[in-house]
């Protein structure tokens, strides 16, 4: 929880959780508290897997729904993007391969369940090679709605204030960032994913 600023309060005994609001706990927590509490009376965030986490951030910043998913994706010597939701930076990175990307973009999908995830590209003279085609062409086929946005001066800093996800600002990564605010060129329709 570290990563997203997220202060937790560890217990010093199990009489001590009676005092607590929420509970953050894995199933065998749970299991071990209900022979000392009436879990009933506690509020509780059961956390089993990576989705559970990421479903448990969201909502820890107030979103309940997950709309849009909105990518932004910058293409140079390394495969830096951002991951937003309604605001909230949710993960920052870089990704080894294109095909590493679209897989953490899937599983982010699979686990919010948004009504739409945005994937826009930066794109320019310099890089439009393979490595856009072959990334485009995947988003599109595991279908993702997908943008072209200009990334000519995408890496000046941003100066909005984001909560979530708390990473070291590089230049591709505020470039990732400012392209997932830029409009661009839908490239198409993404076709419902399974």
């Amino acid at each position: 929880m570290k990563n997203y600023d997220i202060r937790l309060f560890i217990p010093d005994d199990v009489k001590s959780l009676k005092n607590c609001n929420e509970l953050l706990v894995d199933r065998e927590g749970l299991d071990i508290l209900k022979d000392y509490l009436d879990i009933n009376s506690l509020n509780y965030y059961l956390i089993s897997d990576d989705a559970s986490i990421y479903r448990f951030v969201v909502r820890v910043f107030g979103v309940e729904n997950v709309k849009v998913l909105q990518v932004g994706v910058d293409i140079g010597r390394r495969l830096a993007y951002v991951v937003l939701c309604d605001s909230l930076l949710l993960k920052a990175g870089y990704a080894l391969s294109p095909k590493d990307l679209i897989e953490d973009l899937r599983r982010l999908r699979e686990f919010l369940t948004p009504s739409e995830t945005v994937v826009k590209v930066g794109s320019s003279i310099v890089n439009g090679g393979l490595k856009v085609n072959y990334l485009m062409r995947e988003l599109l086929t595991s279908g993702f709605e997908v943008m072209v946005i200009d990334e000519n001066s995408s890496s000046s800093k941003m100066w909005n204030i984001l909560s979530g996800y708390k990473t070291r600002f590089t230049t591709d990564i505020h470039a990732a960032l400012n392209i997932a605010f830029r409009e661009g060129i839908r490239v198409s329709k993404a076709f419902p994913h399974p």
